[in-house]
């Protein structure tokens, strides 16, 4: 819904590229400037948390889901090995089935604000956009911290988990694919010391060692 919003706002010329539609090489895109306004305002795709670096980048075209992927109130959902990570406008969580859900965020303060005017229609898109990149950072952010909690008394999907925290520790960087109403995006992830050693301390208290190097399984987009 909100991806395909800031879609058209971008055909129409506010932005000069989308979450939905345009690959771009730079590590910011930028809001045109509406006639009362002449700054232009960074949007942040290369994203440094206190867990993960993290890089947003678009395919060439839009690449639309097929019906039935999202859920209804599901802005997107990005594929972590076999665990989903959803997102929704009030949260983000990590599942892998509907009786394996560990909250990621709680809570999304920017879909409960909207410009004090109600005709600042770009005002309305550029703070949506925020949201969902925020959305997408933050459930990102907090994947090794939650991961490692579940590590630690974790659900039916322990060897699940062990593999997908194998990939973020012993790979420099992995690629998680994206899925919106808009189209398809990928998500690169890298860990910070302190995500690393949140992992690396999990896997001490389970007696796991993290030498195997193992591959996340997602679809590329075409």
């Amino acid at each position: 819904m909100y991806w395909k919003r800031i879609r058209r706002w971008a055909a129409a010329g506010a932005l000069a590229a989308t979450l939905a539609g345009c690959a771009r090489t730079q590590t910011t895109m930028d809001v045109a400037p509406s006639p009362k306004h002449d700054a232009r305002v960074p949007i942040p795709l290369a994203i440094s948390g206190q867990n993960t670096v993290l890089r947003i980048t678009f395919p060439n075209r839009d690449e639309p889901i097929e019906p039935g992927q999202l859920q209804r109130d599901e802005i997107c959902y990005l594929e972590a090995g076999d665990f989903r990570i959803d997102c929704y406008t009030d949260g983000s969580s990590l599942n892998l089935g509907p009786n394996d859900s560990n909250d990621l965020l709680t809570d999304n303060p920017m879909y409960g604000l909207a410009p004090a005017k109600a005709d600042e229609k770009d005002a309305a898109t550029a703070m949506r956009l925020y949201g969902v990149l925020f959305l997408i950072a933050g459930s990102v952010d907090r994947l090794p911290a939650t991961l490692a909690d579940y590590l630690q008394s974790p659900g039916t999907h322990l060897n699940e988990a062990i593999a997908l925290t194998d990939v973020l520790l012993n790979q420099k960087s992995v690629r998680f694919i994206g899925h919106a109403r808009g189209g398809n995006f990928v998500v690169t992830v890298e860990l910070t010391n302190d995500g690393r050693d949140k992992l690396e301390d999990a896997m001490d208290e389970i007696g796991e060692t993290t030498g195997t190097n193992q591959l996340v399984r997602h679809v590329r987009p075409r």
